[in-house]
């Protein structure tokens, strides 16, 4: 007799080769097709209602979409939900991380998914925390890149009104050098290179410090006013010690 792990590792080959979930028509009897234009995914209209309020509210009450079945899904996109929705499927439970968070949170922040905005936070969270530790044991050139991520970090918590988030972001960017966000000249900004990484893993280009610095000064620029007020200002608090130690 064939062994049963034999077996389950053929049928593992096996499903590992299906097409994901939500991308094949005619999948589901109650299948709702969300349309981003040229492509389109086909979700089951409960599970959309179980997992979030406004798409339940949606399917309930008089909405155009509740008769045609179709949503259309301006701005958005297709990516990006795809990874959306196989966080919420009860059978995928997609984890949510570092290279994906700053994608998914706006999406079930919008939608009112309140688990998967949990998950999403405590990974902002980490991000911050897991940057400051790495700059605290690094030179002011390679504090750049940390600085970098805690700076988009907090655009994403500002845009979404995450103030616990934003707080917490502002603390930490205030423990930088202020020359690494401002148009101060200094050596941190002018020789070496670095590989520089998109919000999903990947290399986006190999740029120098200057580069970086050039952007985490567009960064700290773009933010509200009131947010650089806290940023300088919690920076004042803690001229007085070392970086990283206050």
């Amino acid at each position: 007799m064939e062994p049963v792990s034999k077996k389950l590792k053929v049928e593992d080959d096996s499903s590992a080769s299906a097409p994901e979930p939500f991308t094949q028509k005619g999948s589901h009897d109650d299948e709702v097709t969300l349309d981003f234009g040229e492509e389109k995914l086909y979700v089951p209209q409960f599970l959309l209602c179980l997992a979030s309020p406004v798409f339940e509210a949606m399917f309930r009450n008089e909405f155009r979409e509740k008769k045609q079945k179709i949503v259309v899904m301006t701005g958005k996109s297709y990516e990006d939900f795809l990874d959306f929705l196989l966080c919420i499927h009860p059978r995928y439970q997609k984890a949510v991380n570092e290279l994906n968070v700053l994608r998914i949170v706006p999406l079930a922040d919008e939608y009112l998914v309140t688990a998967i905005v949990t998950k999403c936070k405590a990974v902002m969270k980490s991000m911050l925390s897991k940057a400051v530790k790495t700059a605290a044991n690094v030179n002011d050139k390679e504090q750049l890149q940390p600085l970098r991520k805690c700076f988009i970090v907090l655009h994403s918590a500002v845009s979404l009104n995450y103030t616990d988030i934003s707080v917490l972001a502002v603390n930490y960017i205030a423990k930088f050098g202020y020359c690494l966000y401002n148009d101060i000249d200094c050596t941190c900004s002018k020789n070496g290179i670095v590989y520089n990484f998109t919000l999903d893993g990947k290399i986006d280009n190999v740029t120098t410090y200057g580069d970086v610095h050039k952007e985490c000064r567009a960064l700290f620029t773009s933010l509200p006013d009131d947010i650089r007020c806290q940023i300088l200002s919690e920076r004042l608090k803690k001229v007085d010690y070392n970086n990283f130690k206050s």
